[in-house]
């Protein structure tokens, strides 16, 4: 037994290792997206502010706001920079709330109304690879943990369930579209859905230990782990704040004494982890949650973002999709095999729900996920990146799944699992650089995807090197190109020379170009005209759909002049 848990860890290791060199090896073709642009602003913020502790003097003798033409955070007006004499000193920047809503832009209005932790982890690139360009080393951190997360899923389901289960449990973390998308981005989705997986690999490792002295100090560090991993999802993102909850219900369902305990001492932890990871807290920590709080739960007002969900357009969260999108999405974005499997774990868990406990506690929080972006009025843009975790979750039950199945059909289960990892890798090979695309054949692929309704693409992720190569190579000096949407990415890009210096508005208005992504929720009445008449000079298209155009200023111009008599 102890040989072969010692033989799981260590093909747990390699698979980590594995999953962070193939993330790192496609890094570079992954192009930054929407939110990423926030985050290396917020990232910036964070790394002035450690910097200036080193040397509060010499900070504040050199100090300078960057310009705004430069500047990546979104600065509200009423956000004045702070002045030199509030710099120098190290209790100033650990306790003027001025400096630390300058460079501590979380936990507070819209826009900025995340936590840090997922920025924070992004700052570990700073320290182990500080010579590689800015964007990939925000990269990195959310990397390592997502290589993390994958091991860790092989170690914990191979003790349990077998090799083959391990393989296909960690199989669908890895290559499931959305989840090797986002598990690159410097962003928060990611880092939660690995979070929420090793919150319950976390949970589970503590309450089944043994009585003894060994097994209580294992449960202890377990507990400890587990309380970490709940401040850092708290911290990361408000649906963290759920996450308690899923092992409430578990343990009142099963009258699990060390569940509770284990759940106590974690939220307790949590709590701590969470305080500790937001200075601007340290000294108001009533009104920072107040705030933090207020600003997620009013985002119907403060952040409203259309989605077409097949084929109708939702301002959500003021309207709400049907209660059954999260279903509909789960089918159209995972890997046939994957879905199966997943369908087998939880069919496997809910039968024999005496005995499954952790089935069912794996069943309950992909369950839980799904009605919580299911709710009315909830947030419901950007196709299954608000519930991200559950495909976490599914991975899990796809493992309990492939256990049952090889239980009762043996040799001809290893192809059945074999197939569905191999469907699951050329998924991810034939999307490559749009895994956000991706949708399964059980709807037709993107193409079948677009004709009945969803989104080709929603994240700017299409808007890879081919796209600002055309941009780059024929924008005439002194002209600029306008975005339909717009972002601090393109900032980013602008300062790296991946996109010409001149981006309308901020570089004057005398557009040449008109980039808009295939997002059809989110167009305009100009944008549906110049996609239905204007004649685009370039396109980027995948599996025959387009994702990408770029169009001359002249044929926006041209299908928005008024109609003459």
């Amino acid at each position: 037994m102890v040989r072969a848990r010692l033989e799981a860890h260590l093909v747990g290791l390699g698979v980590s290792f594995l999953t962070v060199w193939l993330m790192l090896l496609t890094e570079p073709r992954m192009a930054i997206h929407w939110d990423e642009g926030y985050t290396l602003g917020r990232e910036e913020a964070l790394r002035d502010w450690f910097g200036a502790l080193r040397d509060p003097a010499r900070f504040a003798a050199n100090w300078k706001p960057r310009p705004l033409a430069d500047e990546l955070v979104q600065r509200p007006s009423r956000w004045l920079p702070p002045r030199p004499d509030q710099l120098d000193s190290r209790q100033k920047l650990l306790f003027d709330h001025d400096v630390l809503a300058w460079f501590w832009p979380f936990a507070r209005e819209e826009p900025h109304g995340h936590p840090p932790f997922y920025a924070l982890l992004g700052l570990t690139g700073d320290l182990l690879a500080p010579s590689w360009r800015e964007l990939s080393r925000a990269r990195l951190g959310p990397i390592l943990l997502f290589g993390l997360t994958a091991g860790a899923i092989f170690s914990f389901l191979a003790t349990r369930w077998g090799k083959w289960a391990a393989a296909l449990g960690s199989g669908s973390w890895v290559f499931q579209p959305n989840l090797f998308a986002h598990g690159h981005y410097a962003a928060y989705d990611g880092v939660l859905s690995s979070l929420w997986v090793l919150s319950v690999i976390a949970f589970i490792s503590a309450v089944e230990q043994e009585p003894g002295l060994g097994s209580r100090r294992a449960r202890l560090a377990f507990s400890v782990a587990f309380g970490i991993i709940l401040g850092c999802a708290a911290a990361t993102k408000l649906t963290g704040w759920f996450l308690p909850l899923p092992f409430l219900a578990w343990a009142v369902l099963y009258r699990s004494r060390q569940g509770f305990i284990t759940l106590g001492v974690g939220v307790i932890i949590a709590a701590v982890v969470v305080f500790a990871l937001q200075p601007p807290w340290w000294s108001e920590p009533v009104m920072g949650l107040l705030r933090f709080l207020e600003s997620n739960l009013s985002r119907g007002t403060t952040i409203p973002i259309k989605i077409q969900f097949l084929g109708t357009s939702y301002d959500t969260p003021k309207q709400s999709l049907p209660w059954y999108n999260t279903l509909v999405w789960t089918l159209f974005v995972t890997p046939v095999g994957f879905l199966v499997l997943g369908a087998a774990g939880i069919w496997a868990a809910v039968r024999n729900w005496r005995n499954e406990r952790l089935g069912i506690l794996l069943t309950g929080h992909w369950t839980f996920l799904m009605m919580l972006r299911a709710l009315p009025h909830t947030p419901g843009h950007d196709g299954v990146r608000l519930f991200l975790p559950a495909f976490g979750l599914l991975a899990l039950l796809g493992g309990l799944g492939a256990h049952r199945l090889l239980e009762r059909f043996g040799r001809w289960a290893k192809v059945a699992i074999a197939a569905a990892l191999a469907e699951g890798v050329i998924s991810v090979a034939v999307m490559m650089p749009v895994p956000l695309s991706y949708f399964s054949p059980i709807v037709g692929g993107l193409p079948g995807a677009a004709k009945l309704g969803m989104e080709p693409t929603y994240y700017w992720d299409a808007l890879g090197q081919e796209a600002r190569r055309f941009l780059a190579e024929n924008t005439t000096p002194g002209k600029t190109f306008v975005f339909r949407g717009w972002a601090t990415s393109w900032l980013y890009l602008r300062r790296t020379g991946e996109l010409p210096r001149q981006v309308a508005p901020i570089d004057g208005d005398s557009p040449q170009w008109v980039v808009l992504q295939n997002r059809p929720g989110a167009f305009s009445d100009a944008d549906r005209a110049l996609v239905a008449e204007g004649r685009p000079a370039y396109t980027l298209k995948k599996l025959g759909v387009d994702l990408i155009w770029i169009f001359p200023f002249s044929e926006l111009e041209r299908v928005t002049a008024p109609q003459r008599p």
